[in-house]
């Protein structure tokens, strides 16, 4: 394996369960199932609504599972290892056909990419952002559909306090965020309020086609060097609907505080 991987990802952490296998799902926490004092913290100002944006698909690109699998093995099971108990996760491939992959945990954030030497990608490199101990947050939402709204329409927060608007990185972000209901786009942006730094988006998606509808499996993740959220979704869209009319089947959040390196 890589020195800069091994260097990286110094020590040894508790081990997944399947140490070659895909990261599995858990269980998780309905909102009304958690602790007072676990709940999410409500800024004095409202978080800003996004408008749904283009999913482009690519039926020649491989889904997450395959993508995984053409990663090394040893780096899998080393990403899983620090990764701790999975949450979100997605593999993609760069234009070149190189993998890499995205592992957000109980233990920290892992992001796999390759390494280019000579212009082809030798290796894998990762590197892990270690989630604060007792910061992790998960909330499941209900599936009703949203509420439409214009550009300026404000998620749930104290009447008349100020709209704050985050920097996302890339802002192709703002066009997924915006196929979320109202309380989920408030969910995942409300941490990063009072940072004011760029927020790293990065997201991963797959499309199903059947003549009365469209189904969307999606997963987002947002991070500073302090705050990490994501989410796992299924929804589906009648033909013809609108994006403020799709049933969502499943909305899985997640809010944790990171250590600064």
């Amino acid at each position: 394996m890589d020195k800069a991987w091994e260097q990286e990802f110094a020590g040894r952490d508790r081990m997944p369960e399947r140490r070659d296998g895909t990261p599995q799902r858990r269980d998780r926490t309905p909102a009304d199932r958690l602790p007072a004092g676990r709940r999410p913290e409500h800024a004095a100002g409202v978080t800003q609504i996004h408008e749904p944006g283009a999913l482009p698909v690519d039926p020649g690109v491989p889904a997450r599972e395959g993508c995984w699998e053409l990663l090394p093995g040893d780096v899998r099971a080393k990403t899983l290892e620090k990764a701790g108990r999975s949450l979100v996760w997605w593999a993609r491939v760069y234009d070149d056909g190189a993998p890499f992959a995205v592992v957000f945990g109980d233990r920290g954030l892992c992001r796999v990419q390759p390494v280019y030497r000579n212009g082809r990608a030798q290796e894998h490199r990762g590197e892990r952002v270690r989630v604060e101990p007792g910061s992790l947050l998960s909330r499941s939402f209900d599936g009703r559909p949203a509420q439409a709204g214009g550009a300026g329409a404000a998620a749930p927060g104290r009447p008349g306090a100020p709209v704050e608007r985050l920097v996302l990185d890339p802002p192709e972000a703002q066009g997924v965020l915006g196929h979320f209901p109202l309380d989920v786009q408030d969910f995942l942006q409300r941490p990063f309020l009072a940072g004011r730094r760029t927020v790293t988006a990065e997201w991963y998606y797959e499309e199903t086609v059947e003549p009365a509808h469209t189904g969307l499996f999606v997963l987002l993740c947002l991070s500073t060097d302090r705050h990490v959220t994501a989410i796992e979704a299924r929804r589906t869209l009648d033909r013809g609907a609108t994006p403020d009319r799709a049933r969502w089947h499943s909305l899985t959040c997640h809010q944790a505080r990171l250590t600064p390196r």
